[in-house]
């Protein structure tokens, strides 16, 4: 554990990017990579059957971010304010399937519509 925060401490220094537990992120990117089964009877629901494990998406990211620094004086050119809906469409789509989001929108639901 102190190793790992060591690196992190390490790459906040050098402005790489943190590997942390980003839930959205992780469960969208678990979700894409899982392998459903394709035969199953009607109105029953396929189940898993694996999910191929790769380590090329944080690597991708990595890239990415640091590409962003070169592509400093083309992103100056778009407006905060399309910045901002951006950011939020892409937090309130991601809201969906959390289970926490789910939980706290039963508090303004009848207790007679509870799952």
């Amino acid at each position: 554990m102190f190793i790992i925060g060591y690196m992190e401490m390490i790459s906040a220094f050098i402005g790489g990017p943190w590997q942390c537990a980003a839930t959205v992120r992780s469960i969208s990117h678990v979700s894409s990579l899982i392998v459903w089964s394709k035969t199953h009877a009607p109105g029953e629901t396929p189940h898993i059957i694996e999910v191929k494990e790769q380590r090329l998406t944080n690597f991708l990211v990595s890239v990415l971010v640091g590409l962003s620094v070169l592509m400093a004086p083309v992103l100056r050119q778009v407006p905060v304010a399309v910045l901002f809906g951006v950011f939020l469409y892409m937090g309130i789509s991601a809201l969906s399937g959390i289970q926490l989001y789910e939980r706290f929108l039963l508090i303004f639901m009848p207790t007679k519509h509870h799952p």
